[in-house]
């Protein structure tokens, strides 16, 4: 769901304190990409900012371990970008991790096509351009 969306739905559709509780951990969340090594941005998300503690999770225990190696200059970012957090509690959860998704068959070219192909590379002179596309119709053909 994009930002935009997401605060569209957040004025429309939510009562008024989840609505400013949501918008609050979402600029918190970009504070906390803004503060992040550029290794752990994307890798890490904001559970809640409660009594000077921020609660984060970790897609997996080596960037929960970066993380706390990094904590005091993540909080001293975090602290210039107006978050008052003065302790940063880390847990994993592997469900962040972006589930794989297997590729999809993509269409053959189309026969017209392979078929123009071929006789512009039987027209053409022998060089770099016929040798690409004999490399482009053999593979198009399975040969």
């Amino acid at each position: 769901m994009s930002a935009s969306r997401l605060a569209e739905l957040l004025e429309t559709r939510l009562p008024n304190g989840v609505a400013t509780r949501a918008r609050a951990l979402l600029r918190t969340q970009d504070a906390l990409d803004r503060a992040l090594p550029p290794a752990l941005t994307g890798h890490v998300r904001v559970v809640q900012l409660e009594n000077g503690t921020l609660s984060v999770a970790c897609e997996s225990g080596a960037v929960a371990t970066r993380l706390r190696q990094q904590t005091p200059a993540v909080l001293a970012s975090l602290g210039k970008r107006g978050v008052d957090a003065g302790a940063i509690r880390v847990r994993v959860d592997p469900e962040l991790r972006a589930r794989y998704v297997p590729p999809h068959e993509k269409p053959g070219m189309p026969s017209k096509a392979l078929e123009g192909l071929a006789h512009l590379n039987a027209e053409i002179e022998d060089g770099p351009l016929k040798e690409a596309l004999g490399r482009l119709l053999r593979h198009h053909r399975g040969r």
